[in-house]
């Protein structure tokens, strides 16, 4: 058993120092195995690149205008203003679905009945409030649409609110992506040019922010006066994409 134990330990002492010459020829130019696996790893594997930011932006017309209105009424009774403001709230609504509103486009968002108050806090009577938004989608029409839902409260309408916004926004984004893209490849074109280097492959492309437009809304009065055909002019909003390409150093 011992002559096997002290071969056992022969064996082990002379791997070890072949490792050792191994690592230390005589040569001290010559990398090491851990050198050259280092060496590997930060050029071989990983290599040289050049990361860009690239940006596109693009333009898209609104066509869809969000509206706020509704009916507030007042009465010395509570039962007598609620009534009367069911009765035209009714109205109103009929009248945005007569001229092509969807139901589905017709939301009610708020519903209220509160008590007013004089100078010395007595109540004097009773309020309440029908709101709804509606989702107007031909433009064109969209003042006349409104006017038409105003005249059915008369003095009771309250006309709150109207806001912008683009319906799909899909084309508009695939077509700043595409963009975002392209100047991120003219940069490192651009980049390597100067550096003297070839642009090799893209390696990654990261979207790093896509900014779509919220609804831009306007406050236009509170009161029937308001309501009055209105001109609509949506305008243009901006819609952008952000993208980050990581591209090799060709050789």
């Amino acid at each position: 058993m011992r002559a096997r134990h002290v071969k056992a330990i022969a064996v082990v002492a002379t791997i070890g120092a072949a490792a050792a010459l191994t690592g230390c020829g005589g040569d001290s130019s010559k990398p090491t195995a851990r050198a050259d696996l280092a060496a590997a790893t930060s050029t071989g594997a990983t290599g040289p690149t050049i990361d860009v930011a690239g940006h596109g932006e693009v333009e898209g017309t609104p066509d869809v205008m969000t509206v706020t209105m509704g009916v507030q009424t007042a009465d010395p009774s509570a039962q007598a203003a609620l009534a009367r403001n069911n009765e035209r709230a009714t109205a109103l609504i009929s009248a945005l679905k007569a001229h092509g509103v969807a139901k589905d486009d017709i939301r009610t968002v708020d519903l209220n009945v509160s008590p007013t108050f004089d100078d010395h806090f007595h109540v004097t009577g009773y309020s309440a409030s029908n709101t709804v938004t509606a989702k107007l989608r031909d433009l064109a029409r969209a003042g006349s649409v409104i006017d038409a839902a105003a005249l059915t409260a008369g003095e009771d309408v309250r006309l709150q609110e109207v806001s912008f916004s683009i319906d799909n926004t899909s084309a508009l984004v695939a077509k700043a992506r595409a963009d975002a893209v392209k100047d991120a490849i003219a940069q490192a074109k651009q980049l390597a040019s100067a550096a003297g280097v070839t642009l090799g492959p893209i390696r990654t492309i990261d979207d790093t922010g896509t900014n779509v437009p919220s609804p831009v809304s306007f406050g236009i009065g509170n009161s029937a006066s308001s309501a009055a055909a209105v001109p609509v002019e949506p305008g243009s909003q901006q819609l952008s994409v952000d993208v980050t390409v990581v591209f090799d150093i060709g050789g």
